[in-house]
């Protein structure tokens, strides 16, 4: 079984300072004390899942907020920070990038007023090409530098990103989480039907066997311009999708699909049905002899303002977990076991599931990546420079860069060079406690 931690719409902002003005830290106490009690039977954490909004203003010192708590949380749930995963939101756009009187508004209004899903793919390439980095994702740009040590962030050449959980099924499948940005023309005239996730986002998603597919997406369908093709992909290709923003918890299921609709873990107060709430979200799967069957277990926990403690939300069958089942498809498929080529099985049925291909599967070296990732942006940034200029990852003009384009290419210089990742890591070792003593996952 693997347990996913579900979270939405935290919008850490400035204004979390721990002092009497902070009206929201009685909830995050709270939020980490259910969590580090593990109130779904006892089980662990595998990974946390962030739908957007992880600022309130998109702003750096939001974030520097958010890190904190999620230190915090990791400190108390023992969820490895590499086991992190976040999409942006509305609230993560910076919105002095997209006031009315600038260009980026005039660009979003050329979007809203095609209806052509042609001229809005156009329209973003051009975008992404002509000025990589100062239009379109610019309004990102400290969710970026955020989600970079996460590995989750937003770029030209990648907006919506796919990652393999290291750890495995108990029959042995995958999962893999993949996150859409519904951010790209966000501002302040954001409403229902005006947002775009657009095909360049859904074009990579694929069955694979043995292989688990779990989309994230802030905006629920209806809130986009493309919401009936982004809706049958997701159906099609991901049997879970969790959405963020509307700050009201629903699931809605049917055979093949089940979509996840998030509460707010930090909603204003002025929403009319204020309730911080959150998920707690268990996948496991099994054979039958048609086909391989996922069960999802949701434990909803919601707020009481009475005793300041998070409880069991019950469904409308008193339930404290929602539980649904999903055939993930049917045999034979491509590529998949024939069943009249099977020898008999065990009274159950059981078929064997092929294993995920080799470029599916995730190495050691992946998840070693993804653990030097987190330890480096840790490092404060004279200690960045050391480490990557020790390991011999700088060159000359790397300076002229965004930080968030250098960094990339460093680390993508480490992974090309021989031994570039074993000097990298003993480099960041150096500067980090955590990583010292601890053996170079890099070396031979």
């Amino acid at each position: 079984m693997i347990t996913l931690l579900h979270l939405s719409d935290i919008h850490f902002s400035q204004r979390d300072d721990t002092s009497q003005f902070d009206l929201d830290q009685q909830i995050r106490r709270a939020l980490l004390d259910d969590l580090e009690a593990r109130p779904a039977d006892g089980a662990n954490y595998d990974a946390v899942l962030i739908t957007g909004d992880i600022a309130f203003s998109g702003k750096l010192a939001d974030y520097t907020k958010a890190i904190q708590w999620l230190d915090e949380l990791f400190s108390r749930t023992a969820i490895p920070a590499a086991n992190v995963y976040v999409i942006p939101g509305n609230h993560d756009v910076d919105r002095d990038y997209v006031a009315p009187d600038l260009p980026l508004w005039e660009s979003h209004v050329k979007f809203r007023q095609n209806a052509d899903p042609v001229k809005w793919r156009d329209l973003i390439s051009k975008q992404l090409k002509k000025d990589p980095l100062h239009s379109m994702l610019a309004p990102l740009n400290a969710f970026n530098d955020f989600a970079q040590r996460y590995d989750c962030r937003t770029t030209p050449e990648q907006l919506a990103w796919e990652k393999l959980l290291p750890k495995k099924f108990d029959d042995g499948k995958m999962l893999r989480i993949h996150g859409l940005n519904s951010a790209l023309i966000s501002d302040g005239g954001d409403a229902p039907g005006g947002l775009l996730v657009s095909d360049f986002q859904t074009s990579h998603l694929k069955h694979t066997d043995g292989v688990v597919d779990v989309a994230l997406c802030h905006h629920p369908p209806d809130w986009l311009m493309d919401k009936a093709t982004i809706r049958d992909a997701l159906r099609t290709f991901a049997p879970v999708a969790l959405f963020g923003h509307e700050h009201s918890t629903r699931i809605a299921a049917d055979k093949k699909h089940v979509q996840l609709f998030a509460g707010a873990v930090q909603p204003s107060r002025r929403d009319p049905d204020w309730l911080p709430t959150y998920h707690i979200v268990q996948l496991h799967t099994f054979e039958e002899s048609d086909g391989p069957r996922l069960k999802i277990r949701i434990h909803t926990r919601e707020f009481n303002k009475q005793n300041f403690q998070f409880r069991a939300r019950r469904n409308d069958e008193d339930q404290a977990v929602d539980e649904h089942l999903i055939k993930l498809y049917d045999r034979p498929r491509n590529n998949a076991v024939v069943v009249a080529a099977l020898p008999t099985v065990a009274a159950s049925h059981a078929i064997p599931e092929p294993e995920p291909t080799e470029d599916t599967m995730p190495t050691n070296i992946d998840s070693a990546k993804r653990d030097l990732i987190v330890h480096f942006f840790k490092l404060p940034t004279p200690d960045r420079y050391a480490s990557a200029n020790e390991a011999g990852l700088l060159r000359d003009g790397d300076d002229a860069l965004q930080p968030q384009v250098m960094w990339s290419q460093v680390f993508q210089r480490a992974t090309e060079e021989p031994n570039g990742l074993a000097k990298f890591w003993t480099a960041v070792a150096v500067r980090d406690a955590e990583l010292q003593g601890s053996p170079n996952p890099f070396e031979e």
